[in-house]
């Protein structure tokens, strides 16, 4: 049966939608909602607060946002699987590195779709999780298939020197060319740690300086060269999300208010 013979037949996908920005996810919601075939069980702004939930309803599938505080997705995956296999997870994420996404994969993500996908493909996404198993797209076929030597290669050698998802990023935004203070603001950490797992990098993979840590990641399949525009679009979507999530907690704080 082909995904759009799913949509048309009378099966139904209960969902929960874990989402930290309140506009993005009650938008979410609302479109969902409006399809006939999508049962939309509960929402939730973290993850910790998605597992309190989650005895409470039957759903076959979460959309997970990756980057929330509190609980993120990746953190919150584990504890799902381990706890509740038979729920699966679709991850939403404005990433596209190849290495996050494979890692996610072989974490137990069904499927991995950008922010920026058409709704379209979201609904196909869906129905290919809940009666195959799976959703596959460009960049899912690209961290799996496309390049596989070096997904082995990555996966071997981040083995290898024990990085965790944390070190990784670190790792290439520093061979991005990103200071201490830059790297600290990204990832919302201070700069004094920041320090220490660039010190802990450069001993780990037997560097001397940056430099020699972008050349030896780079042949060590830890790091893909991305051109200047790659990295400004990141960068940019990244500056826009903390402006709406920035914006969609004062909506929250003023409604409290007026309350």
């Amino acid at each position: 049966m082909s995904k759009s013979a799913y949509r048309r037949s009378e099966n139904i996908v209960r969902v929960a939608v874990v989402e930290d920005h309140t506009v993005v996810r009650q938008s979410l919601v609302f479109m969902l909602k409006k399809e006939k075939q999508v049962v939309v069980a509960f929402q939730a702004a973290n993850g910790q607060e998605f597992l309190q939930k989650l005895p409470q309803y039957e759903i076959d599938i979460v959309l997970l946002d990756l980057d929330m505080p509190v609980m993120d997705g990746r953190e919150t995956l584990k504890l799902m699987r381990q706890n509740h296999p038979e729920t699966k997870a679709i991850i939403l994420s404005m990433h596209e590195d190849p290495w996050i996404v494979s890692e996610l994969l072989h974490e137990g993500a069904r499927s991995y779709l950008k922010k920026d996908c058409c709704f379209d493909e979201m609904m196909d996404a869906l129905f290919d999780v809940k009666f195959k198993g799976n959703h596959t797209n460009e960049l899912v076929e690209a961290a799996l298939f496309g390049h596989i030597d070096q997904e082995l290669r990555f996966n071997d050698n981040s083995i290898r020197f024990q990085l965790n998802a944390r070190e990784m990023l670190v790792l290439k935004l520093i061979c991005d060319g990103k200071t201490s203070e830059e790297v600290a603001e990204r990832m919302n950490l201070s700069k004094k740690s920041i320090d220490v797992i660039r010190m802990a990098l450069l001993k780990r993979i037997g560097a001397k300086n940056p430099l020699e840590l972008a050349r030896k990641s780079t042949l060590l399949g830890l790091y893909k060269a991305r051109t200047d525009k790659e990295i400004t679009e990141e960068e940019q979507l990244i500056a826009l999300e903390k402006k709406e999530r920035k914006r969609s907690r004062l909506q929250d704080f003023l409604s409290e208010e007026g309350d």
